[in-house]
């Protein structure tokens, strides 16, 4: 297997169990464990490609945004770190956080796994900030972040392997 397959592989077993329910624990916060830096990163990309980075802040990865940042930078990239950290900072400074988002959610009283969009969710009151992340968020290289998570997979292949493997 290579680091490649091992990286696609892990990028599927995140979200089934038994590792689904890493999240809760607290060695998601620690940023000497290379699965967790993983699971950040696959977590940060995939979250950001699928809804942009609006739903990754105020998504259940959002809940782990400032760990990202660490992640970006303990896998080698820092410029992609200092853009989420200027996102984060931005968003923050209007009060667009994981759990402003999460009380608008919860305000509207949404039905369990209905789809809605981030504009009719909190109308324009973050419009302004939206914007200007949305123009930083287009400058974070996800091939680049990817890359180099390859390569840490590379580093950390055993640790990594027996995450992917475990039952």
């Amino acid at each position: 297997m290579t680091p490649a397959d091992l990286l696609g592989e892990l990028s599927v077993k995140i979200y089934e169990p038994p590792l689904i329910s890493f999240r809760d624990t607290a060695e998601i916060h620690d940023p000497t464990n290379p699965l967790a830096l993983l699971v950040l990163i696959i977590d940060f990309e995939t979250e950001v490609s699928m809804s942009g980075i609006n739903d990754f802040i105020g998504n259940s990865s959002g809940r782990f945004a400032d760990e990202t940042v660490v992640a970006l930078q303990a896998i080698g990239c820092p410029t992609q770190a200092a853009i989420l950290r200027q996102i984060l900072d931005i968003a923050s400074s209007v009060g667009m956080t994981h759990d402003a988002i999460q009380a608008d959610r919860a305000d509207a009283h949404l039905p369990e796994y209905s789809v809605t969009s981030f504009r009719k969710l909190h109308g324009d009151k973050w419009e302004a900030a939206s914007n200007e992340i949305r123009q930083l968020e287009s400058k974070i290289d996800f091939a680049e972040v990817m890359s180099h998570a390859e390569l840490f997979v590379t580093k950390h292949f055993a640790v990594i392997r027996d995450a992917v493997t475990m039952d």
